[in-house]
Protein backbone atom coordinates (compact mmCIF):
# COMPACT_ATOMS: atom_id res chain seq x y z
CA UNK A 1 0.00 0.00 0.00
CA UNK A 2 3.14 2.51 0.99
CA UNK A 3 4.93 1.67 -2.50
CA UNK A 4 8.42 1.23 -0.29
CA UNK A 5 11.24 -0.75 -1.82
CA UNK A 6 11.16 -3.75 0.31
CA UNK A 7 13.50 -6.72 -0.57
CA UNK A 8 13.94 -10.27 1.27
CA UNK A 9 11.33 -9.92 3.72
CA UNK A 10 11.49 -12.73 6.29
CA UNK A 11 9.66 -13.09 9.06
CA UNK A 12 10.76 -16.23 11.76
CA UNK A 13 8.53 -17.04 14.38
CA UNK A 14 9.16 -19.66 17.26
CA UNK A 15 6.56 -20.88 19.57
CA UNK A 16 7.20 -22.16 23.12
CA UNK A 17 4.90 -24.41 24.23
CA UNK A 18 3.98 -26.51 27.93
CA UNK A 19 2.72 -29.50 28.76
CA UNK A 20 2.16 -31.73 32.30
CA UNK A 21 0.40 -33.61 33.77
CA UNK A 22 -1.31 -36.74 32.66
CA UNK A 23 -3.86 -37.89 30.15
CA UNK A 24 -4.88 -41.25 31.87
CA UNK A 25 -5.35 -38.95 35.27
CA UNK A 26 -7.23 -36.18 33.62
CA UNK A 27 -4.58 -33.52 34.73
CA UNK A 28 -2.69 -33.36 31.41
CA UNK A 29 -2.47 -29.07 30.52
CA UNK A 30 -0.74 -27.68 27.52
CA UNK A 31 0.12 -23.96 27.61
CA UNK A 32 1.93 -21.59 25.10
CA UNK A 33 4.79 -19.86 27.27
CA UNK A 34 5.23 -17.12 24.43
CA UNK A 35 6.30 -16.69 20.75
CA UNK A 36 9.53 -14.90 19.58
CA UNK A 37 9.34 -13.03 16.70
CA UNK A 38 12.53 -12.71 14.50
CA UNK A 39 11.60 -9.98 11.38
CA UNK A 40 14.21 -9.27 9.06
CA UNK A 41 14.37 -7.56 5.22
CA UNK A 42 16.94 -5.10 3.31
CA UNK A 43 16.08 -1.73 2.07
CA UNK A 44 17.24 1.62 1.20
CA UNK A 45 13.94 3.27 2.43
CA UNK A 46 15.06 5.30 6.05
CA UNK A 47 15.28 4.35 9.19
CA UNK A 48 12.53 6.40 10.37
CA UNK A 49 10.47 4.93 7.59
CA UNK A 50 10.56 1.20 7.92
CA UNK A 51 10.25 1.60 12.10
CA UNK A 52 6.58 3.43 11.43
CA UNK A 53 6.05 0.67 8.77
CA UNK A 54 6.79 -2.29 11.44
CA UNK A 55 4.51 -0.25 13.68
CA UNK A 56 1.47 -0.18 11.48
CA UNK A 57 2.49 -3.87 10.71
CA UNK A 58 2.05 -4.89 14.79
CA UNK A 59 -0.66 -2.59 14.90
CA UNK A 60 -3.24 -4.30 11.73
CA UNK A 61 -1.99 -8.24 12.39
CA UNK A 62 -4.67 -10.14 13.32
CA UNK A 63 -2.64 -12.75 14.53
CA UNK A 64 -0.86 -10.59 16.64
CA UNK A 65 -3.64 -8.74 18.43
CA UNK A 66 -5.62 -12.23 19.40
CA UNK A 67 -3.01 -13.83 20.56
CA UNK A 68 -2.14 -11.23 22.76
CA UNK A 69 -4.75 -11.90 24.25
CA UNK A 70 -6.71 -9.08 22.95
CA UNK A 71 -10.03 -10.47 21.64
CA UNK A 72 -12.85 -12.81 23.69
CA UNK A 73 -13.28 -16.10 22.96
CA UNK A 74 -16.12 -17.93 22.36
CA UNK A 75 -16.82 -21.79 22.45
CA UNK A 76 -19.51 -24.21 21.94
CA UNK A 77 -19.53 -27.67 22.48
CA UNK A 78 -21.98 -29.91 20.45
CA UNK A 79 -22.49 -33.72 20.67
CA UNK A 80 -25.46 -35.33 18.02
CA UNK A 81 -26.90 -31.69 18.18
CA UNK A 82 -27.48 -31.16 21.14
CA UNK A 83 -25.12 -28.93 23.36
CA UNK A 84 -23.10 -29.52 26.06
CA UNK A 85 -21.79 -27.29 29.25
CA UNK A 86 -18.72 -27.89 29.72
CA UNK A 87 -16.58 -26.13 32.69
CA UNK A 88 -12.86 -26.25 31.71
Amino acid sequence: MKKLDIRNERVKVTARFYEEGSVLRGTKRGSCKGFDIVLSMESDESSETIIELIRLSHRMCFTEAALSGEITLNTQHILNGQGLEIDY
